[in-house]
Protein backbone atom coordinates (compact mmCIF):
# COMPACT_ATOMS: atom_id res chain seq x y z
CA UNK A 1 0.00 0.00 0.00
CA UNK A 2 0.81 3.74 -0.65
CA UNK A 3 0.96 6.26 1.53
CA UNK A 4 0.52 9.96 0.64
CA UNK A 5 3.10 10.96 3.62
CA UNK A 6 5.63 9.53 1.30
CA UNK A 7 8.58 12.05 0.67
CA UNK A 8 10.97 12.37 -1.96
CA UNK A 9 13.84 14.53 -3.11
CA UNK A 10 10.98 16.51 -5.01
CA UNK A 11 9.14 19.47 -3.89
CA UNK A 12 5.77 18.68 -2.96
CA UNK A 13 4.32 21.82 -3.49
CA UNK A 14 0.67 22.49 -1.94
CA UNK A 15 -1.82 22.77 -4.67
CA UNK A 16 -2.71 26.70 -4.16
CA UNK A 17 0.86 27.59 -3.73
CA UNK A 18 2.28 29.17 -7.17
CA UNK A 19 4.96 27.26 -8.45
CA UNK A 20 8.58 29.11 -9.17
CA UNK A 21 10.62 28.67 -12.57
CA UNK A 22 13.29 26.29 -12.88
CA UNK A 23 11.66 24.04 -10.14
CA UNK A 24 10.87 20.39 -10.32
CA UNK A 25 7.76 19.47 -8.30
CA UNK A 26 5.73 15.81 -7.84
CA UNK A 27 2.23 16.44 -9.38
CA UNK A 28 -0.35 13.61 -10.34
CA UNK A 29 -2.07 12.57 -13.46
CA UNK A 30 -5.38 10.63 -13.29
CA UNK A 31 -5.87 8.04 -16.01
CA UNK A 32 -7.48 4.30 -17.11
CA UNK A 33 -5.19 1.60 -16.26
CA UNK A 34 -4.40 0.94 -19.82
CA UNK A 35 -3.91 4.20 -20.44
CA UNK A 36 -1.33 4.66 -17.46
CA UNK A 37 0.60 1.44 -18.78
CA UNK A 38 0.79 2.74 -22.64
CA UNK A 39 1.88 6.55 -20.71
CA UNK A 40 4.77 4.01 -18.70
CA UNK A 41 6.05 2.19 -21.76
CA UNK A 42 5.93 5.32 -24.55
CA UNK A 43 5.68 8.35 -22.41
CA UNK A 44 2.85 11.22 -22.12
CA UNK A 45 1.35 12.32 -25.32
CA UNK A 46 0.21 15.87 -25.17
CA UNK A 47 -3.66 16.65 -25.46
CA UNK A 48 -3.85 18.70 -28.83
CA UNK A 49 -6.46 21.01 -27.15
CA UNK A 50 -7.67 21.99 -23.79
CA UNK A 51 -8.48 24.52 -21.28
CA UNK A 52 -5.30 25.81 -21.91
CA UNK A 53 -4.38 25.17 -25.10
CA UNK A 54 -1.97 21.95 -26.38
CA UNK A 55 -0.17 19.84 -23.45
CA UNK A 56 -0.17 17.05 -20.64
CA UNK A 57 -2.75 18.30 -17.88
CA UNK A 58 -1.56 17.23 -14.77
CA UNK A 59 -2.21 18.49 -10.78
CA UNK A 60 -0.50 18.84 -7.57
CA UNK A 61 -3.72 18.19 -5.98
CA UNK A 62 -4.34 14.43 -5.82
CA UNK A 63 -8.18 14.87 -4.82
CA UNK A 64 -8.94 16.22 -8.95
CA UNK A 65 -6.84 12.91 -10.68
CA UNK A 66 -8.51 10.36 -8.43
CA UNK A 67 -11.70 11.18 -10.29
CA UNK A 68 -9.88 10.79 -13.97
CA UNK A 69 -11.10 9.26 -16.17
CA UNK A 70 -14.26 10.96 -15.76
CA UNK A 71 -17.76 9.45 -16.21
CA UNK A 72 -19.91 10.66 -18.61
CA UNK A 73 -23.49 9.65 -19.16
CA UNK A 74 -23.37 6.93 -21.16
CA UNK A 75 -20.53 5.22 -19.32
CA UNK A 76 -19.74 5.24 -15.33
CA UNK A 77 -15.99 3.90 -14.62
CA UNK A 78 -15.37 1.90 -11.71
CA UNK A 79 -12.42 2.63 -9.14
CA UNK A 80 -10.45 -0.74 -10.00
CA UNK A 81 -10.54 0.93 -13.81
CA UNK A 82 -8.74 4.00 -12.18
CA UNK A 83 -4.61 4.73 -12.33
CA UNK A 84 -3.19 7.49 -10.66
CA UNK A 85 0.24 8.67 -11.96
CA UNK A 86 2.90 10.41 -9.45
CA UNK A 87 5.38 12.35 -11.76
CA UNK A 88 8.24 14.69 -10.96
CA UNK A 89 7.37 18.13 -13.49
CA UNK A 90 10.30 20.34 -14.36
CA UNK A 91 8.54 23.83 -14.84
CA UNK A 92 10.74 25.56 -16.30
CA UNK A 93 8.72 28.93 -17.02
CA UNK A 94 5.93 29.34 -15.23
CA UNK A 95 3.00 31.39 -16.38
CA UNK A 96 0.08 31.85 -13.94
CA UNK A 97 -3.37 32.01 -15.94
CA UNK A 98 -6.27 33.28 -12.63
CA UNK A 99 -9.27 33.92 -15.33
CA UNK A 100 -10.99 32.81 -18.42
CA UNK A 101 -10.26 34.91 -21.20
CA UNK A 102 -6.98 35.17 -20.43
CA UNK A 103 -4.87 36.95 -23.55
CA UNK A 104 -2.34 34.02 -22.90
CA UNK A 105 -4.47 31.19 -21.93
CA UNK A 106 -3.58 29.18 -25.25
CA UNK A 107 -0.64 30.73 -26.32
CA UNK A 108 1.11 30.74 -23.38
CA UNK A 109 3.97 28.17 -24.66
CA UNK A 110 3.43 29.13 -28.98
CA UNK A 111 3.95 32.28 -28.77
CA UNK A 112 5.66 33.59 -25.25
CA UNK A 113 7.68 30.62 -24.26
CA UNK A 114 6.68 29.07 -20.68
CA UNK A 115 6.87 25.37 -20.56
CA UNK A 116 4.27 25.47 -17.85
CA UNK A 117 0.43 26.92 -17.47
CA UNK A 118 -1.06 27.26 -14.06
CA UNK A 119 -4.25 27.74 -12.96
CA UNK A 120 -4.59 28.18 -9.55
CA UNK A 121 -7.29 26.92 -7.48
CA UNK A 122 -11.11 28.56 -6.68
CA UNK A 123 -9.92 31.36 -9.67
CA UNK A 124 -13.40 30.18 -11.33
CA UNK A 125 -12.05 28.43 -14.56
CA UNK A 126 -11.92 24.66 -13.22
CA UNK A 127 -15.11 23.28 -12.45
CA UNK A 128 -14.41 21.43 -9.05
CA UNK A 129 -11.81 25.01 -8.07
CA UNK A 130 -8.87 22.60 -7.91
CA UNK A 131 -5.34 23.76 -9.29
CA UNK A 132 -4.53 22.37 -12.23
CA UNK A 133 -0.96 22.64 -14.47
CA UNK A 134 -0.33 22.16 -18.04
CA UNK A 135 3.30 20.90 -19.30
CA UNK A 136 3.69 21.47 -23.08
CA UNK A 137 6.61 19.40 -23.58
CA UNK A 138 6.08 15.71 -22.35
CA UNK A 139 9.73 15.25 -21.58
CA UNK A 140 10.04 16.99 -18.93
CA UNK A 141 7.46 14.61 -16.75
CA UNK A 142 8.77 11.59 -15.25
CA UNK A 143 6.81 8.90 -13.77
CA UNK A 144 7.53 8.00 -10.53
CA UNK A 145 5.16 5.53 -9.72
CA UNK A 146 1.61 3.41 -10.60
CA UNK A 147 -0.66 4.18 -8.24
CA UNK A 148 -4.11 2.54 -7.64
CA UNK A 149 -7.14 4.01 -6.75
CA UNK A 150 -8.67 1.79 -4.66
CA UNK A 151 -5.68 1.09 -2.87
CA UNK A 152 -5.06 5.02 -2.59
CA UNK A 153 -8.15 5.14 -1.07
CA UNK A 154 -7.50 2.54 1.52
CA UNK A 155 -4.63 3.85 2.78
CA UNK A 156 -5.70 7.64 2.45
CA UNK A 157 -9.70 7.53 3.54
CA UNK A 158 -9.72 10.99 3.45
CA UNK A 159 -9.73 10.77 -0.79
CA UNK A 160 -13.04 8.45 -0.49
CA UNK A 161 -14.80 12.18 -0.75
CA UNK A 162 -12.35 14.21 -2.73
CA UNK A 163 -14.56 17.52 -3.47
CA UNK A 164 -14.95 17.98 0.77
CA UNK A 165 -11.73 17.66 1.36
Amino acid sequence: MVSLSYRSQYDHLQSGVSPEDSHVYVMYHGTSKQIAVDIQRNGFKPSKDGMLGAGVYLSRDIRKVIRYPLNTPLMTIPDSDRMVLKVKVDVGRVKVIKRQRHPMQKTWHTEHGFDTAWVPPNVGMVPSNQEEDCVYDPKRIKVLAMLKVPNLKNVNPWLNNPLQN
